[in-house]
């Protein structure tokens, strides 16, 4: 029996940055699949390369956008630049089964095309974009019913949708009027084998006592801005001193921000990294920190949705602190200490408690790591995301 031939479709980030998307591919590509995929291009540009065997096309990605507008160009041309190379992979190497991850929900057409052509259509959904824009820019305008109207066709035009957690895919199967079998939850999980305590790199501290590490995507919802606001307050009111946060990733938030580190005289105790995307760099950082933390604001979006931060820092050991979310008191269990929503005073209280605690912060460690292990690990959950393809397995 021929090999079926899976086309991937990622527009949030490049590949591999993606790490999680990465990981499905490189499950598909183990399982005996064919495997290509699309995405915007990382720096330097280049229209493809070949990546772990798997064969990538690349598009010109638009810088980060900060307005709705610009959000509406940059996937106009997201759309065009996939569409073409979509046509190019489907005439050149085929395609039995398409897989396209959100945000955003807009290329279920090509999902049709796939259909048409007596193809599988998987849709893997990562995060509520609607919600998302609410939060990002507060309010339930136009854009927001625009978003709702994707999020339906492209649930209604998939063979399979992906869940990453249950209040997700209660929520779609009730907004969508899809019956429950359309839905296979697949948790996210990090990759254990190469998320793990390493040893640690004291010189990374900069002859601080402690170090903090925040790991991820920085956009206004992300509230990294309640992050800085609470170091503020352990710098001038607490006069805790003695640490460095260190802020690994990027996003279109990240110039205010460091506009605002400077401003508030905090360049010392805040440190960016820019974006990581190797696993020896990012165990490096996280490995030397003593706590992790998050700041995401509490909202419709952020309350329901697995951060995957929140995974990879109890795959690392480390102690978190973060925002009382529903979704992240769930993954976190006795591995988080939690701050009141919004609260970057209480977020700073925490966060010094938990510093000055060296047997609390082992402790919640080793709890996080062994949830991690137990419920969490990618080697074991990757079965039921291939079980996604059953109709096609080889």
């Amino acid at each position: 029996m021929s090999r079926k031939r899976i086309l991937v479709i990622v527009e949030n980030l490049p590949l591999p940055e993606d790490r999680k998307v990465w990981r499905e591919i490189k499950a598909l590509k183990e399982a005996g699949f064919h495997v290509s995929a699309i995405s915007p291009a990382s720096s330097p540009f280049s229209w493809w390369n070949i990546a772990e065997g798997v064969k990538i096309y690349h598009y010109p990605r638009l810088l980060y956008t900060k307005s709705k507008f610009s959000y509406l160009f940059e996937y106009i041309n997201a759309f065009f630049w996939t569409f073409l190379l979509f046509l190019m992979v489907i005439s050149r190497e085929g395609i039995d089964i398409l897989q396209v991850c959100n945000p955003p929900e807009m290329f279920f057409p090509l999902g049709w095309i796939i259909r048409m052509k007596r193809g599988y259509f998987v849709f893997d959904h990562h995060d509520l974009s609607p919600e998302m824009y609410e939060a990002r820019f507060g309010r339930r305008d136009f854009f927001y019913w625009i978003l709702r109207v994707l999020e339906f066709l492209t649930v209604k035009s998939a063979n399979k949708v992906i869940e990453p957690n249950k209040y997700y895919r209660k929520l779609l199967e009730k907004r969508t009027f899809s019956l429950p079998d359309k839905f296979v939850v697949v948790p996210t999980a990090p990759d254990l084998a190469k998320l793990y305590p390493d040893r640690k790199d004291v010189s990374l501290k900069k002859g601080r006592k402690y170090m903090i590490g925040y790991l991820g995507v920085m956009n206004p919802q992300d509230g990294v801005h309640q992050l800085i606001e609470a170091v503020d307050i352990l710098v001038k009111k607490r006069a805790f001193t003695d640490f460095i946060l260190y802020l690994i990733g990027d996003g279109d938030a990240r110039e205010e921000l460091e506009s605002m580190v400077e401003m508030r005289g905090l360049k010392d105790f805040v440190h960016f990294t820019g974006w990581v995307s190797s696993y020896k760099t990012l165990r490096k950082h996280l490995s030397a920190c003593d706590i992790c933390v998050d700041s995401m604001p509490a909202n419709n979006y952020s309350n329901l949705s697995t951060l995957n931060k929140i995974l990879e820092y109890m795959a690392m050991g480390k102690p978190v602190v973060c925002f009382d979310l529903k979704m992240s008191r769930e993954l976190l269990a006795s591995a988080g200490i939690f701050a009141r929503p919004d609260n970057p005073a209480d977020l700073a209280d925490k966060i010094e408690e938990l510093l000055k605690n060296a047997k609390k912060r082992e402790i919640m460690g080793k709890q996080g790591r062994e949830r991690i292990e137990k419920e969490f690990d990618w080697e074991k959950i990757k079965y039921i995301y291939l079980g996604v393809f059953k109709p096609y397995s080889l």
